[in-house]
């Protein structure tokens, strides 16, 4: 009788991370997919030292675990999804390594991207794409070059039809093709494929950052201003470019059209202030003029828009401005903003404008209790406990008496988040959520003790 072949230790590994039957809660999937990060690294590791063919079956194995997990887990971040994703082009890339047969490589990735119930797959062609070796790429292109042209016989194309106009196994194919061409800078193909189905100010775009990729800025300005065109002739829906106007900033300036780069950049950022707009400005802004176009656009900004004020004086480190300004507007308004804006604002003021950082952590607080938003209430009682230690530090007792009398009048019946507080205002430590390695080695041990 001949031997069992034994089992890969890394599957026990795998098995372990994953604990299949244990829901990861919101506030510990973080934790939870970088540990998986960490069994991921084992098996690159083995492709790494030449041993493709094991990290295949084990990648294999990790995959179809963590869609096993996807209904064991609070994945609204994320998270898992984008871990999937990588591991998914791993997988890809191992399988190449090891000279597996392509075109069961290409079946494959076919048969998740088709039996794709949680959405892992959802426009992961464009990472695959870019992993995939050319003989490979040329077979993807094939197969659903293949899907799209029966899906596109069954049509009858009409004059001026837009693609999302389209059923969908067209559009689905449609959106693979279009990806292809681009990280293959293959123009033609797509080119042609825009005559059979439409041209949308998406497709300019990226059929504009192809011939600058190539160096043929004429060229791709004059599809910017195409795609500029067809933005005005209706509601284009996820075929609308919003990277339209930046890019044509660029290609100005590559043109040695500087000046008009520069305006076209401060017509944009007087119509949306935002950090992303200021760094644009600034970028096309000669190096004498810099602190005249700077203090210009914290000026707009100021009467325009909050959260771009906000955005820009944390990117250019304008903390007295940005102080004076917090403290002169009410707190609802700061309440409305979100907390990707406000948190660093507060982080930057915490240390010279104590009184106005706490004011903005107020607010974040507020913000979350206000909505209800029970998962991140661990949160809202962190950003409190900040207030508490600002005021204090500053000498301003009443106001966190007020903050407090505000939360106990509004949000008293909030059982999972008010008994927290009132430890908060009594000066008790806050409890942090156990961690993810604590609660599995709870788990070891439960699982390896006998009762008593």
């Amino acid at each position: 009788m001949s031997k069992r072949k034994k089992a890969d230790p890394l599957i026990s590994v795998l098995e372990h991370a994953l604990d299949l039957g244990e829901f990861i809660s919101y506030n510990h999937s973080w934790d939870f997919v970088r540990s998986l990060e960490e069994v991921k690294q084992k098996i690159d590791d083995l492709v790494k030292d030449g041993q493709a063919e094991r990290a295949v079956g084990l990648y294999e194995i990790f995959l179809s675990g963590c869609y096993e997990k996807a209904d064991e887990i609070d994945d609204s971040g994320g998270n898992l999804g984008m871990f999937f994703e990588d591991l998914f082009c791993a997988w890809i890339n191992a399988r190449q390594k090891a000279k597996y047969d392509p075109k069961e490589t290409v079946r494959n990735i076919l048969r998740w991207m088709d039996n794709d119930d949680y959405g892992f797959c959802y426009e992961i062609e464009k990472n695959v794409v870019k992993v995939l070796n050319k003989k490979s790429v040329r077979l993807f292109e094939g197969a659903i070059m293949s899907r799209f042209e029966k899906a596109f016989s069954k049509v009858t194309p009409k004059k001026g039809q837009r693609v999302f106009d389209y059923p969908w196994e067209v559009r689905k194919n449609v959106s693979i093709l279009k990806v292809i061409y681009v990280e293959s800078k293959n123009t033609d193909a797509f080119l042609a494929l825009c005559e059979k189905t439409g041209t949308s100010p998406t497709d300019c775009e990226n059929i504009a950052n192809v011939f600058k990729m190539k160096r043929k800025y004429q060229d791709a300005l004059s599809w910017v201003e195409k795609g500029q065109k067809l933005e005005k002739k209706g509601n284009w829906g996820n075929q609308s470019s919003f990277g339209l106007t930046g890019l044509k900033q660029d290609l100005l300036n590559k043109l040695g059209r500087r000046e008009d780069a520069l305006d076209l950049a401060w017509a944009e950022f007087k119509k949306h202030p935002s950090n992303f707009s200021y760094e644009k400005l600034m970028k096309f802004a000669d190096k004498k003029d810099v602190k005249h176009w700077h203090q210009k656009a914290i000026g707009k900004a100021k009467d325009a828009s909050l959260s771009g004020f906000i955005d820009i004086c944390v990117k250019s480190k304008e903390w007295d401005k940005l102080s004076e300004h917090i403290s002169s507007i009410d707190t609802e308004q700061l309440e409305g903003l979100s907390h990707f804006v406000t948190e660093k604002a507060a982080k930057g003021l915490a240390k010279k404008h104590g009184i106005t950082a706490a004011k903005i952590y107020s607010a974040l607080g507020m913000r979350i209790v206000n909505k209800g938003k029970s998962k991140y209430y661990h949160y809202a009682l962190e950003h409190f406990r900040k207030v508490c230690k600002l005021y204090e530090k500053a000498g301003r007792d009443q106001l966190w008496v007020d903050l407090v009398e505000r939360v106990r009048r509004d949000h008293s019946r909030k059982y999972s988040f008010i008994g927290y507080f009132e430890e908060i205002v009594e000066r008790r430590p806050l409890k942090k959520p156990e961690s993810f390695k604590t609660r599995t080695m709870k788990r070891w041990k439960k699982q390896t003790s006998y009762p008593d």
